[in-house]
């Protein structure tokens, strides 16, 4: 969204945030058990057509009940354990890694038959006119592998979305290396979440420092800059790019 107040239009500012306190769910969406939920940032807050920004934790035998998104598209990044999505009848085995695109009118649904705690990210964008795309699996560190430091993975989501999607990035950086030019186009706001390792973001010289659950919405025309803060293990981050009108 944009702000316009007596004809001129006003721009927004950072948001950061992190995935301590989460509330307890129970029987999410008509499904099973306990979850740990969170908004992390709210779209009336951020450029652009977001809904919203969320991190869930699906406690073992645990579930988010099948449901359909008539108002926005829908993905999911699994962070930790395992989870079985089941996507218009559709069973999807997800693990670590995996972005799974929810087009508009897709019925879905998410659970935890692990032992272990099963965490994702969840971004919901409003959509657009046109045909819906297929609902998508896609495995991130696949295509990580042999990039260079500081060359991320990225899928471009505008293909699987009518809305105003423009990509999505698995970052890694090595200990004690800094990545510049995470320009965000002028264009174009993006959100942030460190996986894990410790993390120094900087935005147009302030600097916001976290390991993993930080997250950063940063509006359009910023500089970015990430380094891996830690001495031994690698920074890992995910970033969700969505157009600015």
């Amino acid at each position: 969204m944009a702000t316009i107040v007596r004809g001129e239009r006003r721009p927004f500012g950072l948001i950061h945030n992190d995935t301590l306190g989460l509330a307890h769910t129970r029987c999410q969406v008509g499904g099973e058990g306990v979850c740990r939920w969170k908004m992390l940032m709210n779209g009336m807050h951020l450029e652009g057509e977001w809904n919203c920004v969320e991190f869930v934790v699906i406690e073992p035998g645990a579930s988010v009940g099948e449901h359909v998104h008539m108002r926005t598209e829908e993905i999911y990044y699994i962070i930790s354990g395992h989870a079985v999505v089941t996507m218009d009848g559709v069973r999807i085995d997800a693990r670590p890694g995996d972005l799974i695109t929810t087009p508009i009118g897709s019925s879905h649904s998410i659970a935890n038959h692990g032992d272990e705690d099963m965490a994702f990210f969840v971004t919901e964008v409003f959509p657009n006119t046109g045909p819906a795309a297929a609902p998508a699996s896609i495995h991130l560190p696949d295509l990580l592998a042999d990039r260079p430091v500081g060359r991320g993975a990225v899928v471009d989501l505008t293909p699987h979305f009518t809305g105003d999607w423009r990509q999505f990035q698995l970052l890694e950086v090595s200990a004690g290396c800094r990545v510049e030019g995470l320009g965000i186009a002028e264009h174009g706001s993006a959100v942030l979440h460190v996986l894990g390792g410790d993390a120094v973001i900087t935005v147009d010289g302030d600097e916001f420092a976290g390991n993993a659950g930080l997250s950063l919405a940063v509006p359009p025309g910023h500089r970015v800059a990430v380094a891996a803060a830690g001495t031994a293990d690698p920074l890992r981050l995910i970033v969700v790019e969505v157009g600015a009108r």
